[in-house]
């Protein structure tokens, strides 16, 4: 199985990262416990089958992540996520696979506790941008085809500086603001994100977030790296937790100014999702989203319904059928399924 990775230096921050976390001297913990006791240690796997329409019918492993992370003080909170991912098993008329594999580290960063209401986080990390993006664990979302809206248009990981302020701890009132003052740190292929980015600077107001529901508006100026694009972009997102039901949705705009010819000045579209609990620890999920892109001049119209068993809350079995009308640049057509685990 060949393994890629962008440099052998990205290893070494990987392995190095490793070291600290796991041999951290005792002294930086707290005098009432174990330094071993600040570890922690978790992941989730995901396997997915899709049957896209008119592309043979294939088997992965698509998310292996293993999570390691450290609380020792107020200013010593490492985390880092190591993923391998889309590792193909198997494929209609072609048999078993499992002969390549990549590598990347999704996040490694620190978190400074400045104050009980100031965190100031340093690394590489999930750019604030909606909800979806940093809870997009495999296990913790409905879906397992991710809305176009959620990703498409903007930088969806940081490498640089966050500062957040809790303005009530009572409802989730906050306010984060970031920056990436140089190019992403060990970006994955574009053929797994649409482009890479050589400076971001963003801020996310989160109006309130509990377990009932949450309401966040979101910011972000990304210039793309071996281009003179830039995007600027503005997006509201939100989440209802009814007993009855579960509605999700966002909105996003995206201003593209570049030189290079396009269909239209901007990316914009939104999605509506509802979750309803059936029996048995069933769900029932459905979606519809419309999706227009800068540079395409068909827009994406896809219609979602699906099942989801989730006994745990750290296992779900997904299936859903997908359609899609028009582009089918993202999430064509077809069966997906996914078993997703904690670990």
């Amino acid at each position: 199985m060949s393994l890629f990775l962008t440099s052998n230096r990205y290893v070494f921050v990987g392995v190095c990262s490793l070291v600290i976390i796991c041999f951290v001297s005792p002294s930086i913990a707290s005098e009432d416990k174990s330094w071993t006791d600040s570890i922690n240690v978790s992941g989730y796997a995901k396997i997915t089958a899709n049957a896209p329409n008119h592309k043979p019918t294939s088997i992965s492993l698509d998310d292996l992540s293993l999570f390691v992370s450290g609380k020792f003080n107020r200013w010593f909170n490492p985390f880092l996520e190591a993923e391998a991912y889309n590792i193909p098993l198997w494929q209609a008329g072609g048999g078993a696979q499992f002969n390549s594999a990549q590598l990347a580290i999704e996040r490694l960063y620190n978190d400074f506790q400045i104050s009980d209401d100031d965190t100031f986080r340093a690394g590489k990390f999930l750019a604030p941008i909606n909800h979806w993006n940093i809870i997009h664990a495999a296990p913790l979302v409905w879906t397992t085809n991710r809305p176009i809206t959620s990703t498409y248009s903007r930088a969806n990981y940081i490498t640089g500086m966050n500062m957040r302020h809790d303005f009530d701890a009572l409802t989730g009132n906050a306010l984060e603001i970031y920056v990436q003052p140089v190019d992403e740190f060990n970006s994955k292929p574009l053929t797994e994100h649409e482009r890479h980015y050589q400076t971001v600077a963003g801020a996310r107001w989160i109006t309130h977030e509990d377990l009932d529901y949450y309401l966040g508006v979101s910011f972000q100026f990304a210039d793309v790296a071996h281009s003179d694009e830039k995007r600027n972009s503005i997006s509201v997102d939100g989440n209802w937790q009814h007993k009855w039901f579960e509605l999700e949705s966002e909105f996003v705009f995206t201003h593209v100014d570049t030189s290079t010819p396009q269909q239209h000045g901007s990316d914009w579209g939104g999605y509506m999702q509802m979750a309803v609990p059936l029996i048995e620890h069933f769900n029932l999920i459905t979606r519809y989203e419309h999706f227009e892109y800068a540079n395409k001049s068909a827009a994406t119209d896809t219609t979602l319904s699906g099942i989801v068993y989730r006994p745990v809350p750290r296992l779900s079995l997904k299936l859903e059928w997908q359609q899609t009308e028009g582009s089918i640049y993202h999430n064509p057509t077809g069966l997906y399924s996914s078993i997703a685990v904690l670990f």
